[in-house]
């Protein structure tokens, strides 16, 4: 039932009521008002009263008085301004009597019930959305765990193929070392190299994500035997380190990245420009340097992301003590400075 019909109705119970008729002019100005009442009953006084709903019996009472009586006020003057001052009333005097109440009172509540129902209506239609907003996210974190458990199986069997498969390739790289160690002894060589490495890398963690700085130097010369097998001795690299005061914890695999990256980008085939790999401990700190000759014929492009990860990594662990700096310089040599203060004692 749309609204034209509500207001026929509501004209047509009041001029039975009353006998009288008014013009055009004094209904639209009166439904402007009635409108307005049918509004703010709706989404200010009920929501007002509803927000405490062990006082809703004497707040709705309360407010709808109030209403009626501000309503009752606003009419009156209203039909007072038109009689008076724009000659649109039929009346010729504005009578308090008990018509003009019943009146009043009647169109006040008309259209607070209609505005009750309306409010009721809406609130339904929120609660409802909300309830479908509430199952479809109940619906996704189902999903979600479901995912999530599905994730932890994947990652559990990855985990128990990881203890196999390297258990498996060790036993092989050891039956190839000792298949070839007396006709190919630089390549057994390599075998065993390599599986010490692959070894470390899978193992060398520690709950806390450190490791021993002497074992990472360890697998630094492991990998520096074998590029030179590899270059067939002709590499020129300098590892420079301190004897015996290397037992510190540190996260793994950051000698071994700075190592790749001067195979991968450095110059190390030239006796006269060696590479310079430096380790300094002392009790205030820890210092790593490197210093290689660039390699202007190279094809790889040189985007830094084995330095970028370096400097994640150590920010993530050590936050502002850790620190890598790194450039060219006007000779054409590429350095590399990691930096910790860390009381080593």
């Amino acid at each position: 039932m749309s609204w034209s019909i509500y207001i026929f109705y509501e004209v047509f119970i009041v001029e039975l009521i009353s006998g009288t008729r008014g013009s055009l002019s004094t209904y639209i100005v009166h439904y402007m008002f009635n409108i307005v009442l049918f509004y703010i009953h709706a989404h200010v006084v009920l929501p007002e009263v509803f927000k405490k709903p062990r006082q809703v019996f004497w707040r709705l009472p309360a407010g709808v008085a109030g209403e009626v009586i501000l309503y009752f006020l606003t009419l009156y003057a209203v039909d007072y301004l038109l009689m008076k001052y724009f000659h649109l009333m039929v009346e010729v005097t504005l009578t308090l009597n008990k018509l003009f109440f019943v009146k009043i009172i009647y169109r006040s509540f008309y259209f607070i019930g209609f505005s009750t129902g309306y409010y009721f209506l809406i609130t339904f239609i929120k609660e409802r959305i909300l309830n479908e907003k509430l199952e479809k996210q109940k619906l996704n974190d189902i999903i979600d765990q479901q995912k999530v458990k599905n994730e932890l199986n994947t990652a559990v069997n990855a985990y128990l193929k990881a203890q196999i498969n390297p258990h498996f390739l060790f036993n092989t790289l050891n039956y190839i070392y000792n298949n070839i160690r007396k006709t190919a002894p630089k390549a057994a060589e390599a075998i065993i190299t390599l599986s010490d490495m692959m070894r470390y890398a899978i193992k060398s963690e520690n709950p806390e994500g450190l490791g021993l700085l002497s074992d990472e130097i360890e697998q630094l010369e492991n990998l520096i035997v074998l590029h030179q097998l590899r270059q067939e001795d002709a590499l020129y690299l300098h590892l420079n380190y301190p004897a015996g005061n290397c037992e510190i914890s540190f996260i793994p695999l950051i000698l071994l990245t700075l190592a790749e990256n001067m195979f991968k980008h450095g110059n190390l085939s030239k006796i006269s420009c060696p590479a310079l790999f430096t380790i300094k401990v002392n009790e205030s700190g820890l210092e790593i340097s490197t210093s290689n000759l660039i390699n202007e014929v190279s094809e790889v492009v040189n985007t830094h992301l084995g330095l970028e990860n370096i400097k994640q990594r150590l920010h993530h662990t050590y936050g502002e003590r850790a620190a890598i700096h790194y450039g060219a310089d006007a000779e054409n040599y590429f350095h590399v400075k990691v930096s910790l203060n860390y009381d080593c004692r």
